[in-house]
């Protein structure tokens, strides 16, 4: 029997960011516990690594730049209707499949921690090529999710928190170190620390944030 997780997790928690590889990463993942924390009052920033221009699969019609707009446009429109305004949602537009887990990508993402001051982080699976679901479910982890697991990570400890990384961040107004209290990680089921929400009551919400991608409606239904 699954236990619904959520209050053990985020009982005290006022704010939460997101970070994900792709456009439409979050909803999928986990669109439905950020749209329950919003409506329970929790902010939620999200961080989109890459700008998912490379997933048209075999579309000629569009060049690869012009469709990053695009699904960076379907991102904020899929943040909106979760709750996220435009000015907590943010994509640092690096080319699909070419997130690498450099010391300039961990600056991003402590500079977004140590400006928004999260209580919990939650980011992809950074560990495992192969995610089990079950004996009968798997699927290949892409790399870009794994790379943006491992960004994340490392800008959680030590970078965001050590005041000797990154300090051209302190003489930004109300930039300090920070520690992150809690990371979450998705589609880490062979972990035995695995947490479930019950997200019932947002299944719609989340499914209408997926219909914003209208650019890849073919490849989610």
């Amino acid at each position: 029997m699954k236990i619904d997780s959520f209050e053990e997790i985020f009982r005290d928690v006022k704010r939460v960011l997101v970070v994900m590889a792709h456009p439409d990463d979050m909803e999928l993942i986990c669109g439905g516990t950020v749209a329950r924390l919003i409506a329970t009052g929790r902010k939620v920033r999200s961080v989109v690594m890459t700008n998912g221009g490379k997933g048209m699969q075999n579309r000629i019609d569009v060049t690869e730049n012009d469709f990053g707009k695009i699904r960076v446009g379907e991102q904020m429109a899929a943040g909106k209707v979760l709750g996220i305004p435009d000015d907590e949602n943010f994509n640092l537009n690096i080319p699909d499949g070419e997130l690498e887990p450099s010391i300039e990508n961990i600056e991003k993402i402590a500079f977004y921690i140590r400006q928004f001051k999260p209580d919990i982080v939650i980011s992809q699976n950074p560990k495992e090529i192969l995610v089990r679901f079950s004996d009968s479910s798997r699927w290949v982890n892409h790399r870009d999710h794994r790379n943006a697991g491992l960004v994340t990570w490392d800008a959680v400890y030590p970078y965001s928190r050590d005041r000797g990384f990154f300090p051209k961040h302190f003489g930004r107004e109300g930039l300090a170190p920070h520690i992150v209290n809690y990371i979450l990680f998705s589609d880490a089921y062979s972990d035995s620390s695995v947490k479930y929400f019950d997200v019932t009551s947002f299944i719609d919400k989340r499914k209408n944030a997926l219909l914003q991608y209208k650019s890849s409606l073919s490849e989610q239904e």
